[in-house]
């Protein structure tokens, strides 16, 4: 059987035995393994001239060689494949099991929230590329998937410009990290472009519909509204609001600090408190639950269970139906408000920066050091009411 015809076969089996060959170029033995990266067969050759030059009989050689054979096929036979030895071993990793331990790796160092996107991203894509050929590893997923996989995103899933975004950062994470830990040699996502950032959908909410608001919820959900007024005052995204506990609450210095782990930046920092949150606080005596409890826990109440994301978002929707107010009147509207208003009163605009933790990074290290000494004085001094 020629090599062009074995490897054209419907390969049910990962081998073809180890035999001895003799031909002009001296003495072989050659046997046939599967190539994971094509799915054909591939034939490994090992020379053995200097074994028949070590004996004196020919018998004796053969006898050697045999013993060779039989080793490398009773390997074979337990699932043994060349193709995974060496440094390049890993390219022919199913993407799956790769995908496994990146997940596994980043779990010890992401937020949860952040870990959500990874897993989602990575069980979606895992599906998609498993519905083109379940053996496919990280290192064969080329620029021509990438695309299509984008496009299914974009497409199929019907997802938001923000979301595709999301969806090609995680893409793009992942396969940075393959290439570090080398199970891959490029990353295919890296010449896709992001998605143009879609218009805010929310506005800002006035005075009197804060009111209307705030007289509503201290009636029926009073724990929401300390949700809204962490936004509004400290400007705490809701996100961050979810993971803060009692301990965070340092009443002597009229702060509450958000710790890096929390954070959207990852920056440690800490928000000033007003008068007014400060009594609300106390009114719900939040300062008499345990330090370990989360401030708005589920129920909206001090407790060891976290508030759901889901429940958040559902409850504001009800709340929103309730009163009759626009759609684009978000949650998050509350800490845009909150920033708009202190900017109106005078407060310095470099303090609400500081305040708000509203730049990523780089920009943050711009501001530094303008930053305002007094920014807790200040806010607690000039913040308009709710």
């Amino acid at each position: 059987m020629s090599v062009q015809k074995k490897t054209q076969l419907q390969i049910d089996f990962n081998f073809l035995p180890a035999v001895l060959h003799h031909g002009r170029d001296g003495y072989r033995i050659e046997y046939y393994v599967t190539n994971p990266l094509t799915d054909k067969l591939v034939r490994k050759r090992i020379r053995v001239d200097k074994i028949f030059k070590a004996y004196k009989l020919k018998r004796d050689a053969l006898q050697h060689i045999e013993g060779m054979i039989q080793a490398i096929n009773v390997k074979l036979r337990s699932g043994y494949n060349p193709f995974f030895e060496g440094e390049d071993s890993r390219l022919y990793e199913k993407l799956a099991d790769v995908a496994e331990k990146f997940l596994a790796e980043k779990k010890k160092d992401l937020r949860p929230d952040t870990m959500r996107s990874y897993s989602s991203f990575v069980c979606i894509f895992c599906g998609f590329v498993n519905r083109l050929n379940a053996k496919q590893t990280a290192s064969t997923i080329n620029k021509t998937i990438a695309i299509r996989f984008m496009d299914y995103v974009f497409t199929e899933r019907n997802v938001s410009n923000i979301t595709y975004n999301n969806y090609l950062k995680c893409a793009k994470a992942f396969f940075n990290w393959c290439i570090e830990k080398s199970y891959a040699k490029e990353n295919p996502f890296m010449a896709i472009k992001s998605k143009r950032k879609e218009d805010k959908k929310r506005i800002l909410i006035p005075q009197e519909k804060r009111q209307e608001i705030s007289e509503y919820l201290r009636k029926n959900k009073p724990g929401m509204l300390l949700l809204i007024y962490l936004e509004y005052y400290s400007l705490i995204r809701p996100k961050e609001i979810r993971f803060l506990k009692v301990s965070a609450i340092d009443y002597k210095n009229h702060c509450i600090k958000i710790d890096g782990s929390i954070a959207k930046n990852h920056n440690t920092r800490y928000a000033a408190m007003t008068l007014t949150l400060e009594k609300f606080l106390l009114e719900l005596k939040i300062n008499e639950a345990e330090a370990d409890d989360y401030i708005v826990g589920r129920g909206y109440i001090p407790g060891k269970i976290q508030l759901p994301r889901a429940r958040l978002i559902k409850d504001w929707e009800k709340v929103r139906e309730k009163l009759n107010l626009q759609k684009e009147m978000q949650l998050y509207s509350f800490r845009d408000t909150g920033i708009t208003e202190m900017l109106r009163a005078g407060i310095p605009e470099v303090t609400v920066m500081q305040h708000a933790d509203h730049s990523d990074l780089s920009i943050t290290s711009i501001y530094a050091k303008h930053a305002d000494p007094n920014l807790i004085e200040t806010i607690r001094s000039n913040v308009p009411e709710f």
